[in-house]
């Protein structure tokens, strides 16, 4: 009975540790890509991306992992709809 609570204990601890690590990059993500943020569509999409990427990276494909890489590479400081459209697109098709 000691081993099964000190096993939970320690898978406890464990995942605590790992979702503290995750919460970091994701705030590194955000905090890397947003500044130059002009346009709420191109918030959405970042902030989607690093979501994805380091809050549910268990959850996401790799295709899906490029695909964010993509859009946080492209579309930092984009000032245009049609440009935030068009580089979604083009990720898509790159890596989806």
């Amino acid at each position: 009975m000691k081993n099964l609570i000190t096993s939970i204990a320690l898978f406890s601890l464990l995942l605590s540790t790992q979702a503290m690590a995750d919460q970091e990059q994701y705030d590194d993500c955000i905090l890397g890509h947003l500044k130059g943020a002009k346009l709420d569509l191109a918030t959405h999409l970042i902030r989607q991306a690093c979501e994805e990427n380091y809050k549910k990276p268990n959850f996401t494909s790799k295709k899906r992992i490029a695909y964010n890489e993509c859009l946080l590479e492209h579309l930092v400081g984009v000032e245009g709809i049609q440009a935030t459209m068009e580089i979604k697109a083009a990720c898509s098709r790159k890596h989806e």
